[in-house]
């Protein structure tokens, strides 16, 4: 593959890259205008001092005491509780049953609260409820005015239309009771969430900070910029749960339903480039890794256009969603599993603390499903040490590539300045060529030949030419040609030395053409061989010109039975430019060397050498 069609491949791999990433992204903004627009939002507030005795019951089943700690499920069907509200000094001491006018606030959870109390109308308090039409789905504080605050029992009815998520609804609701005493409470449940939301946001501008690093990263040609950008997109998403899952978000942030959209889209984000980041640790294994998260964005759009096209609640999707990831999880950890047993020493610890994300998901959601707990709290914890581990390996990764830039470019002045070295060894190996005599001597064979063989006289003419344009075209010719044309200008030379020396003989065994070599190295190496050891015999001589191949060079051998010299002679440059030139235009455009050995009066051998992944 040439490089530029290698540089084409990674381009169009980066641009549907991205273009799978805006398409999602695309599809959460659609999810969370849908969201807002098609909701029947209500206001909603918050409470103080005061708790709910009495008893409960699930659907139709037995009444069961509510004891404090005790778990009561909130998706096995509606709950039912029967008791009253009672109050509570600043200090804790009972003070007796609620019969104030101050409105109870209440937590709730993606449940609805029906009040029924006495001989009035029954009281629906939340939008999750399927009287109200389209759901405002979401979790917060609201208020209720008690009708008959006193002796009298009230029964409240809760119902969950959801499957998963808000496990421990009710445990919330009852562990969170208070009195709504106005904007001293308000302020006191937002500060209650105030630290997580503080982090969040902090993880937010770090991550900003990230993409913008990886932006001009990216810009001045760094490697590593695209995981350096991950890294921030997975920041970013985290800083976003953090935020949206925090205490009193529905103060900081009024809209439910935009509370929600985002906390999932966060959820979901936040994961799918967790595991496009640790699919740039795989090696062996990097195909499945990328088939598995591919797979899992294709998923997740499907999830974000479902609630859109559907009568299907976005949160509604997040239990499917869990089931899908978990099984990318799965699918992950063994790729990072075979990747560790082919590994060993330190590189070992970034596969094993690789795991730790995706085995933290796994416990969230088994804990949520129990209800143990209600948000993805060790993902929490291991978000914040892979946090401080992705920042160690961001400023470990930028400076090294920042000096690996500044060597860079040090190497591309060098590449320059040698360029500018093969242009002038192109010049002088052309000139050294057309030297004056050997024009006039073939000048003065023509001459001859059009008195005595007019035909002849032609074809010497033909073949000057095609001599004469080869060496004036590599002017112009700053890459390596393939050896076949390399040998047609060797044989227009040799055609026309024949006419001069016709004892001479000259064989040629080509085994392998298929390769590139600098223009104008094989025939100055056959006019060598023709001035320095075969023109100084009494007579004849022979040179022998053979290419072949190794398992690892491609290989060229020229060799000649004239008069051999020293071969120390050739450590003189100055009057061996040619040889120089050819060495050097070796080396820089194809990686290759030249080696000479000669013995006085046995002959000459120049063997060429070009290593096969160094061929251009």
């Amino acid at each position: 593959m040439s490089d530029k069609e290698a540089k084409s491949l990674l381009i169009n791999k980066t641009t549907l890259k991205i273009t799978g990433a805006l398409v999602l992204f695309f599809l959460a903004v659609v999810l969370l205008w849908y969201g807002n627009a098609t909701s029947n939002q209500a206001q909603m507030a918050l409470v103080a001092q005061v708790y709910f005795d009495g008893d409960y019951r699930v659907a139709d089943g037995e009444w069961q005491r509510i004891e404090k700690g005790k778990h009561i499920p909130s998706t096995e069907g509606d709950v039912t509780l029967r008791g009253n509200f009672h109050m509570l000094t600043p200090d804790g001491e009972y003070v007796g049953i609620y019969t104030g006018d101050m409105p109870i606030a209440l937590y709730t959870n993606h449940i609805s609260l029906t009040f029924y109390e006495g001989g009035n109308e029954p009281y629906v308090l939340d939008m999750e409820n399927p009287l109200f039409g389209d759901s405002a789905c979401g979790e917060g504080w609201t208020a209720h005015f008690l009708a008959n605050p006193g002796e009298e029992p009230l029964e409240i009815l809760i119902h969950n239309p959801h499957r998963f998520g808000n496990e421990t609804a009710i445990d919330e609701l009852l562990a969170n009771v208070s009195l709504w005493s106005g904007l001293e409470f308000e302020k006191g449940v937002l500060e209650s969430g105030e630290s997580q939301r503080d982090i969040g946001l902090i993880f937010m501008v770090v991550s900003l900070l990230i993409l913008g690093t990886a932006l001009f990263s990216g810009l001045i040609h760094i490697n590593n910029s695209t995981t350096i950008g991950t890294l921030g997109i997975v920041i970013l998403f985290a800083g976003t749960y953090f935020s949206y899952s925090s205490g009193g978000v529905s103060f900081w942030s009024e809209s439910v339903v935009s509370n929600t959209i985002l906390l999932g889209c966060s959820m979901m984000f936040y994961m799918l480039f967790l595991s496009i980041a640790l699919v740039y640790l795989l090696k062996g294994t990097k195909i499945i890794g990328t088939i598995t998260v591919v797979v899992l964005g294709l998923m997740n759009a499907v999830f974000f256009i479902l609630p859109i096209v559907t009568d299907v609640f976005f949160y509604d999707t997040w239990l499917y969603w869990a089931a899908v990831q978990i099984l990318a999880n799965i699918i992950l950890i063994g790729c990072l599993t075979k990747e560790f047993l082919a590994v060993k020493g330190k590189e070992r610890w970034i596969y094993i603390c690789s795991t730790l994300p995706l085995i933290s998901f796994g416990i969230d959601v088994i804990m949520i499903d129990l209800g143990i707990w209600n948000q993805g709290i060790s993902s929490k914890y291991v978000f914040i040490a892979f946090f401080v581990v992705a920042m160690v390996a961001v400023l470990k990764i930028i400076p090294n590539n920042i000096n690996a830039l500044a060597k860079a470019r040090e190497l591309e002045t060098e590449k320059m300045a040698l360029n500018a070295q093969l242009v002038e060894s192109r010049v002088s190996t052309m000139m050294s060529q057309i030297r004056p005599h050997f024009i006039y001597n073939t000048l003065g064979s023509i001459e001859q030949l059009c008195e005595l063989d007019p035909p002849k006289a032609g074809e010497l003419v033909h073949n000057f030419a095609k001599y004469l344009r080869g060496n004036f075209g590599e002017l112009d010719n700053p890459k390596p040609i393939l050896m076949s044309q390399e040998m047609e200008h060797v044989h227009y030379y040799i055609s026309i030395e024949n006419i001069r020396f016709p004892d001479m003989t000259f064989s040629f065994e080509m085994r392998s053409e298929d390769f590139s070599i600098p223009a104008l190295t094989v025939q100055p190496i056959v006019e060598n061989a023709i001035k320095h050891g075969l023109m100084k015999l009494e007579k004849g001589g022979s040179i022998r010109v053979v290419s072949y191949e190794t398992d690892t060079d491609y290989c060229i051998s020229v060799e000649d039975d004239g008069v051999g010299f020293d071969t120390g002679q050739l450590l003189d440059e100055k009057k061996h430019i040619g040889i120089r030139n050819i060495r050097d235009r070796l080396k820089v455009m194809v990686g290759g060397t030249l080696e000479i050995e000669s013995t006085p009066g046995v002959g000459t051998k120049a063997l060429i050498k070009i290593p096969k992944e160094g061929r251009k």
